[in-house]
């Protein structure tokens, strides 16, 4: 039970006493529209369908945190000026679910997103997109497995009646982003991309006493700033170097995610690859500034579909245990109708 509490006081923290924050992926690039919505629509292909699980706190924790993530975009072509210059419209959904099994607390997202990417030369080798997206942010959990101090009845179990203020269980709000992206391909060898986006910008109240009139019911989800910028460059006739970079600030939260992959493929560039990475975190978490995760990283890739793995190793321990905190990341890919047009995505 005192486990159960503390549980609760984490979540009460995190999702209804303080300002929250978003769920953060290893893989950003696997739910492209979840990292920045001017990225839907961006890969080589007509069609993107993703899926992602991530888990942490597995031996540590009573009850895992769960994270998963599905996201779908395709695109459209057509001609501007001319056959040679091609702009690009987008459509993209996504849907997250953020879950601890032993309150049945659970957070969902779904957003639209709806993105324009502008050629900016006659071979299409540059382009600017503009993203737009909303959606619903629903949070619930269920009271019936909440206790609290005063249930307790001095000998063995929580059984007397609490005080405490009825919460809301089950509410949704309105949530909306907005995101910039611009590629260059400036040669067969090379992809440069830079991408900045401003989530949550109406910054809504995802407090769970929203309710109540004699206390605090007021929660500002942060907005949030995100720049990435990354680079793909054929070093080799069957390696690419891929260097990213990922910064996010939420509030007075910050995570600067450094990091590189390398794919190595076969004698037909997209047939089959394989893809390692590492990156190194470092975080602002409240008043302190340190090291985060270390994040290794392995994927695979055959003809449309890619796997990719992960696992965030952390480096620092929350409330000075000794126990692993650390989180494992799965997600599974397909690419439909691939075509070569120079326009790309990082894929995870």
């Amino acid at each position: 039970m005192v486990n159960r509490i503390k549980y609760f006081v984490v979540i009460l923290l995190f999702s209804g006493g303080l300002s929250a924050q978003d769920i953060n992926f290893s893989q950003a690039y696997v739910s492209g529209s979840y990292l920045n919505p001017a990225l839907t629509g961006l890969f080589n292909g007509f069609v993107r369908v993703s899926s992602q699980y991530r888990e942490q706190g597995r031996g540590a924790l009573d009850t895992k945190f769960k994270t998963y993530a599905v996201s779908a975009d395709i695109k459209y072509k057509f001609n501007t000026i001319n056959k040679f210059s091609k702009d690009i419209l987008a459509v993209g959904l996504f849907f997250v679910n953020d879950r601890v099994d032993v309150y049945d607390f659970n957070t969902n997202i779904i957003n639209l997103s709806l993105t324009y990417h502008k050629a900016l030369g006659f071979r299409t080798n540059q382009f600017l997109g503009i993203g737009f997206q909303g959606g619903v942010v629903q949070k619930n959990i269920n009271r019936e497995h909440l206790t609290f101090e005063d249930m307790f009845n001095k000998i063995d179990a929580y059984t007397f009646p609490t005080r405490e203020p009825v919460i809301a269980n089950n509410f949704a709000v309105g949530d909306f982003s907005l995101g910039l992206y611009y590629t260059v391909t400036p040669n067969h060898l090379t992809v440069f991309g830079a991408g900045v986006a401003y989530q949550h910008f109406a910054s809504p109240n995802i407090s769970f006493y929203r309710s109540q009139k004699n206390i605090t019911n007021s929660n500002k989800l942060y907005s949030k700033l995100t720049f990435h910028t990354s680079l793909d460059y054929k070093s080799a006739s069957f390696i690419t170097i891929q260097p990213r970079i990922r910064f996010v600030k939420q509030g007075p939260f910050m995570d600067l995610d450094i990091g590189s992959n390398i794919k190595i493929s076969s004698f037909n560039w997209d047939m089959v690859a394989l893809h390692f990475g590492l990156s190194v975190h470092t975080i602002k978490d409240l008043d302190s500034y340190g090291v985060g995760p270390i994040v290794p990283f392995f994927g695979i890739q055959y003809k449309n579909f890619m796997i990719g793995t992960s696992y965030d190793i952390v480096m620092t321990h929350l409330i000075n245990t000794r126990k692993n905190l650390g989180a494992f990341e799965l997600s599974v890919s397909y690419l439909g109708e691939q075509t070569n047009e120079g326009l790309v995505c990082p894929e995870f």
